[in-house]
């Protein structure tokens, strides 16, 4: 009998700590349908440059939050890509953000085009950040 009770009151025990858990992501994973009730903060206006020309891309929403990037155009060509919105969703999103986003500029600015490869591991990152390029590139109509 005292065994029976032993592992009862184990069971529950364990039944209780596993339901009580709360995994890291738990509150960081937006909801379906909240990145449309919130409004995005505007874009800051284009810093006019000297001979260049400085357009933004398109906010893309993900699953992790929005991306959207600032591209700075001098002689028809891709002088700079700026981030202006980035994944904030969770921890995560943050450390992908440092290891993708300085590598996708560089591989930019040498293909001088939004057809480079995306960064493994950062897929949605990646995507969104080149397409925001693409659109900003769209925008200067240059190609």
């Amino acid at each position: 009998m005292r065994k029976i009770t032993f592992f009862l009151l184990a069971t529950i025990a364990g039944l209780v700590g596993l339901f009580s858990y709360r995994t890291s992501l738990g509150e960081a994973v937006p909801q379906a349908g909240s990145a449309d009730r919130s409004t995005p903060s505007p874009a800051p206006p284009p810093v006019a440059i000297v001979g260049g020309r400085v357009v933004d891309g398109d906010a893309v929403v993900t699953d992790y939050g929005t991306v959207q990037v600032r591209v700075t155009f001098a002689g028809g060509r891709i002088a700079d890509v700026a981030i202006l919105q980035k994944h904030t969703v969770h921890e995560h999103s943050l450390v992908l953000n440092e290891l993708a986003l300085p590598r996708l500029r560089e591989q930019v600015l040498d293909a001088q085009s939004a057809e480079v490869d995306t960064v493994s591991g950062a897929t949605a990152t990646s995507r969104a950040y080149l397409d925001s390029l693409q659109s900003a590139i769209d925008r200067a109509h240059v190609r």
